[in-house]
């Protein structure tokens, strides 16, 4: 093939290769709409309005406990997710034993909690606030009033129970010791 022949193919064949691209970031870009984000979540110790108590880092006492979470989402995201079976999302609450730990470090699950964040009945006031800005950002938590001591872990986790990702695609999973 004579160099003049080569050209046009190359610039075919350059075209076909950013058209590629540009559509698997356009997939990505939908398929991370696609789901609801945890923009921050905080073990706490009560909540006040919609906004989170004292902020407990590693460990808590002896008392109720909360998970209070920011959960962020698009209207694309809201649709899908309800299409596909996955809401409303849940806090699985689980508490370490000293006898028959399982390979993930827990026993079973002590609490299956649905949050309000994504509840069907909600829907009307999530599409009021994507009417007005776009996207819905919601504060949402479980709690439990009689907690024990020991390592408490919540996973988040869609109704069809698969887990609701976080940074880095790994699963929402929150742990807290109690003393």
């Amino acid at each position: 093939m004579s160099r003049s022949h080569r050209q046009p193919c190359l610039i075919l064949l350059f075209t076909f290769c950013l058209n590629m691209l540009a559509i698997l970031y356009s997939l990505n870009s939908l398929a991370e709409e696609a789901r609801l984000t945890v923009e921050q979540a905080v073990w706490t110790s009560g909540i006040d309005e919609r906004d989170h108590g004292a902020i407990y880092d590693n460990t808590a006492p002896v008392g109720p406990l909360y998970l209070w979470m920011k959960v962020k989402g698009s209207n694309w995201a809201l649709q899908r997710l309800q299409e596909a079976g996955k809401l409303p999302i849940y806090h699985q609450w689980f508490r370490h034993s000293i006898i028959g730990v399982s390979a993930e470090g827990v026993t079973t699950m002590i609490d299956n909690i649905m949050i309000s964040a994504g509840d069907p009945a909600l829907a009307g006031q999530l599409q009021t606030e994507i009417s007005s800005r776009g996207f819905f950002d919601w504060r949402t938590w479980s709690m439990k009033d009689h907690i024990r001591q020991g390592k408490w872990v919540v996973k988040v986790v869609y109704a069809d129970g698969t887990a609701v990702l976080c940074e880095g695609d790994k699963a929402c999973e929150y742990a807290i010791s109690v003393r």
